[in-house]
């Protein structure tokens, strides 16, 4: 696989930055049969999105939590 350089114009420098791809190779061996091999390839606007996701469901979790429990304090349940 061969690399070649590519002249970028001045505004598209930014957008460039999204698109740059992160590369992730794990492997691991149990035993002399069993292992695991794995491998993600992701773009840093994909990462920023897997973010926002995971920080939106876990606000949201907080939330919930909170309105659920904020009356038990002062109930009975049983």
């Amino acid at each position: 696989m061969s690399h070649r350089e590519v002249a970028v114009p001045d505004g598209a420098r930014k957008a460039r930055f999204l698109n740059q791809r992160q590369r992730a190779k794990v492997s691991l061996i149990f035993s002399g049969i069993a292992g695991l091999k794995a491998g993600a390839r992701i773009t840093n606007g994909g990462l920023l999105s897997i973010a926002a996701l995971v920080s939106t469901i876990l606000l949201s979790t907080a939330v919930l939590v909170h309105v659920a429990t904020r009356d038990a304090h002062s109930k009975r349940l049983w």
